[in-house]
């Protein structure tokens, strides 16, 4: 009896559900997908997918369904809870809005969007208003729900890779502060985050440009990945477009459907814009991305009619998995089905890789409040895009309860308490702060980070050359850390070492106080910035085949102060005691030198006036580098203290670079280099060279670096003034292949200097440049493996008689971290 009444309470509690039935729409004709369909059902409209896929909820036994495309016979039809599957096929008509106006052999589609395109300036609220504010909540989870995913090793986010790869669970709540002006740009400062399973978050996240303000810029970013902007300036070239409907509300809207035109060569997204009627500014969008996995973006915007614009008020991003097919670009590499092979990176091959977990399912929302669009107080700090708060991490209860916009469900809670679980009890911690070490150029093992670059080296002049070197990190001391390495070269036969300590005066403003003891050797007349970027290679081509070194024992004090997000600085006073390696003497005032002090102190700076920063209570994190960006020093050595010489260095570099959207990029180095007084070649100015001086062009083969003259032989040329450039353009690569991308580079390079009194150095003979050097080269870069290879040929006034000399063939070496 029991099981009787349980069966009937059963059946009828089944009734009282909606069913969900899906289905596809396509042309009857060609059978392709019809991308965003209006399919109405019991009183409800949605829209199918760009696949032409949808899935409807039916709450009776049977209903009536209508489906309508423009240019299209619409269809009405009746579906029943028996239904499993809906194949809808449309038959075409010709059918034209009565409400764009057409012209001849002009798309109607086409002239709303320029329309739309010319009326920029007055719908983006970062164009039209001279200020505005406004808070966000937003909340970001990834959890294992639906389907497969995994992610390729050419991810930018190293700990974004590693959570998704490693972790398998993410959830995080933030609260920021926005505010923009026209002066000083946008500024977001997070007055909360909360990470589970983190205590500290994994600011990296922050980083991503999770949810992008505007649709009306140029470029559209998410995650870390670029596509074009459907109401860019070449909105046109890139995309085809299609009315769809007309929308009657309160604020008529036309329905604009958007696909790639040109998807090989410029990533684009696909999706629906409502145009106001009256103004083109956009309603509400719709963003999709299918292959390999599903990716949906809904922005929605509110109207402010004293202000007469559209401001974003929530934006919803889902990743699910798709139903396969092509690579989808999200975090600045490609994620695909997990039974396809993963490309390996350097992190992969040391660390090992697992596959990523089934059932990966993203989710991130945020909302906007508070908004005030006549915001005209400025911006406080306005050098760093995103400050979080010295407290945003320890908010209370009630902060949270208070600012949260959207409800805190039982979904949510359990996938904290599992992601708590999963990091407690696994090694994604230790994956993320390894793979981030290593990023940097160390390894870290207990309180000591192993630096990578002291392990092994190579150079005519050492042989090989290995050591140990390293730092403690905060597991020793949050204050402070002791720093040191040795080395030894097995062909010179000398033992080299480094001692030092930094100590943390403020960490927030990059404030250290340094001190240190080095003997090692310095390659003959270069020139090294202080504030250079010291960004780890695992190989260094320029290196190999030095053999003009000066020994040295430096002791030195210096003061880092970073003076604003985008200008970092540090001043250095040190000694050093200078002697030479092979045979070379100076004479100056009358008197020879072979071996000589010098004192000197020496400013440095980097400065990124275009690069967007995070600045969090402990660290300064590159969010986007933008060019150009410059970088400069000026060294003085006083003729006192002990100090032989009195002479000056000058070095000032300019980087910069234009990425494109098709992946081709060109790059600008500009250097100039001046130095006057009494100037040892030890301290004078080579341009790179990076030629072995042998006879046979085969044997000169070598690695090409990044701005180094690839045909100049070394010691062939020094100066103490000279200025060069270097620019390289690399055309968009040629997919031959998921996997095999070759890129093409054109290189030119020109460097002009002058050496005021050659004849003061003895026991060498060498040139100077008065006269312009100038080489040329291609490479094919990733052919295998990160190896391409290269060509190069000097021409102009340093052109050599001996035709092979002025050849230079190189391999060249990209990897992947």
């Amino acid at each position: 009896m029991r099981i009787f009444i349980f069966t009937l309470i059963f059946l009828f509690g089944c009734g009282l559900y909606a069913q969900t039935i899906p289905g596809r729409v396509v042309n009857k004709q060609t059978r392709t997908p019809l991308a965003y369909a209006n399919i109405q059902v019991g009183g409800e409209q949605i829209l199918s997918n760009i696949d032409g896929s949808f899935e409807i909820n039916l709450e009776k036994k049977q209903d009536s369904i209508k489906i309508s495309y423009v240019g299209f016979r619409t269809i009405k039809t009746t579906v029943s809870r028996d239904t499993r599957y809906l194949q809808v096929g449309m038959t075409p008509i010709q059918e034209q809005l009565e409400e764009v106006m057409i012209s001849d052999g002009i798309d109607p589609a086409e002239i709303l969007i320029e329309k739309a395109i010319r009326k920029r300036g007055e719908n983006d609220p970062e164009k039209a208003l001279q200020g505005f504010k406004f808070h966000s909540y937003s909340k970001f989870i990834i959890d294992n729900q639906f389907g497969n995913l995994q992610m390729s090793a050419d991810s930018t986010s190293v700990s974004m890779k590693t959570i998704i790869n490693e972790g398998r669970a993410y959830l995080s709540e933030k609260v920021s502060e926005h505010t923009f002006s026209e002066k000083h740009g946008s500024k977001e400062l997070v007055t909360g985050i909360n990470t589970a399973g983190f205590e500290e978050p994994v600011y990296e996240v922050l980083a991503m440009d999770l949810h992008p303000l505007s649709l009306y810029k140029e470029n559209y970013k998410l995650y870390k990945s670029e596509y074009a902007g459907p109401l860019a300036k070449s909105a046109l070239k890139n995309y085809e477009y299609q009315i769809l409907d007309t929308i009657s509300s309160e604020r008529p809207a036309y329905m604009v459907y958007f696909k790639p035109k040109r998807e090989k060569v410029v990533a684009g997204l696909e999706g629906i814009l409502y145009l106001d009627t009256l103004s083109l500014a956009i309603q509400k969008a719709k963003a999709q991305l299918l292959g390999a996995i599903k990716l949906e973006v809904d922005h929605n915007f509110e109207y402010y009619p004293d202000e007469d614009i559209w401001f974003p008020s929530e934006q919803i991003t889902e990743i699910r998995p798709g139903s396969g097919g092509k690579e989808v670009a999200v975090f600045g590499g490609n994620i695909r089905l997990g039974t396809l092979q993963q490309k390996k990176g350097v992190f992969d091959i040391l660390l090992g890789s697992e596959e990523i977990p089934e059932n990966l399912y993203l989710n991130s929302v945020v909302r906007n409040y508070k908004v005030n669009l006549n915001y005209n107080e400025g911006i406080k700090n306005p050098g760093a895009e995103i400050d979080v708060a010295i407290n945003a991490t320890d908010q209370e209860p009630e902060f949270w309860k208070t600012n949260r916009e959207l409800d805190y469900t039982s979904r949510d809670e359990a996938t904290k308490v599992k992601v708590d679980s999963i990091l407690n009890s696994g090694k994604t911690k230790r994956k993320i702060e390894v793979k981030k070490a290593i990023a940097a150029g160390s390894y870290p093992v207990g309180f000591w980070d192993i630096d990578l670059s002291k392990i092994f080296k190579f150079s005519n002049y050492e042989g090989i050359r290995l050591g140990f070197g390293g730092r403690t990190n905060d597991k020793f001391s949050e204050s402070y850390n002791l720093n040191g390495y040795t080395t030894y070269g097995f062909k010179d036969e000398v033992l080299k070492y480094g001692l030092g300590t930094q100590i943390y005066l403020n960490r927030k403003t990059g404030t250290f106080l340094n001190f240190s003891i080095e003997k090692d050797i310095q390659e003959t007349a270069s020139f090294n910035y202080l504030k250079g970027e010291n960004t780890f290679a695992i190989l260094i081509p320029r290196f190999v085949n030095i053999n003009f070194f000066y020994g040295y024992r430096k002791y030195s004090s210096s003061l880092e102060h970073r003076i604003s997000p985008k200008f970092d600085a540090e001043f250095e006073v040190a000694r050093q005691e200078i002697w030479q390696t092979r045979p070379y003497s100076y004479i100056n005032d009358g008197k020879q030198y072979t071996n000589y002090d010098l004192s000197t102190t020496t400013l440095s700076f980097i400065w990124r006036p275009f690069s967007k920063f995070l600045n969090t209570p402990k660290s300064n994190i590159i969010l986007e580098r933008n060019f150009p960006q410059f970088t400069g020093q000026i060294q003085q050595s006083f003729d006192i203290l002990g100090g032989d010489f009195n002479f000056t260095r000058i070095g000032l570099k300019a980087e910069h670079e234009i990425k494109r959207l098709d992946r081709s990029r060109t790059e600008f180095i500009m250097e100039g280099n001046y130095g006057f007084g009494d100037l040892p070649l030890t301290h004078a100015f080579h341009a790179n060279p990076n030629n072995p001086d042998r006879d046979n062009l085969f044997r000169r083969f070598s690695v090409a670096g990044r701005n180094s003259f690839e045909t100049m032989y070394y010691n062939e040329f020094f100066s103490d003034k000279q200025v060069s450039l270097h620019v390289r353009h690399q055309l968009r690569p040629f997919r031959i292949s998921n996997y095999f991308q070759p890129e093409l580079v054109f290189i030119s390079r020109y460097v002009i200097g002058d050496f005021e009194n050659p004849e003061a150095h003895q026991d060498i003979i060498f040139d100077t440049l008065n006269h312009g050097y100038a080489e040329s080269g291609i490479e094919l870069n990733k052919i295998l493996a990160g190896f391409g290879l290269g060509a190069a040929y000097r021409y102009g006034a340093y052109h050599l008689d001996d035709f092979k000399k002025n050849f230079a063939f190189k391999f060249t070496l990209q990897l992947q971290l």
